[in-house]
């Protein structure tokens, strides 16, 4: 029996899911080493999407690398009202459009606490 991959669980929540769905879309495959929803942002800016904040693409890479539990609880803290209406925001967009959505959110994170960015307090 292959031991199970630590992202497997974190892969199945809705909002990976969705992620995973518009790589799908996009042609690109889904990597077995990252969760969905950042693999997502790297190819939006990899596409030219524009980031808000200036540090963003490099805290994105930060966060790819983090364990995945605290990396998509700093992305989607404070959002649990909103984050089924995002999901579902996202499964209509493109996926270059659904990967700019999410890097604004991974902006406004960022315009929270610039000096800290991942401090969820």
């Amino acid at each position: 029996m292959f031991p199970e991959n630590p992202l497997d669980r974190w892969r199945l929540l809705p909002l990976n899911q969705v992620a995973a769905l518009k790589l799908k879309e996009a042609g690109e495959a889904v990597s077995q080493d990252n969760l969905p929803v950042f693999q997502l942002m790297t190819w939006g800016l990899d596409q030219g999407v524009k980031p808000v904040h200036r540090r963003t693409t490099q805290e994105l890479r930060r966060l790819r690398y983090k364990d995945p539990a605290a990396a998509y609880a700093y992305l989607t803290a404070g959002t649990a009202e909103d984050l089924f209406s995002l999901q579902r925001g996202l499964i209509r967009l493109t996926p270059k459009a659904a990967a700019e959505k999410l890097l604004e959110l991974l902006d406004l994170r960022l315009n929270e606490n610039p000096d800290n960015p991942f401090s969820l307090g």
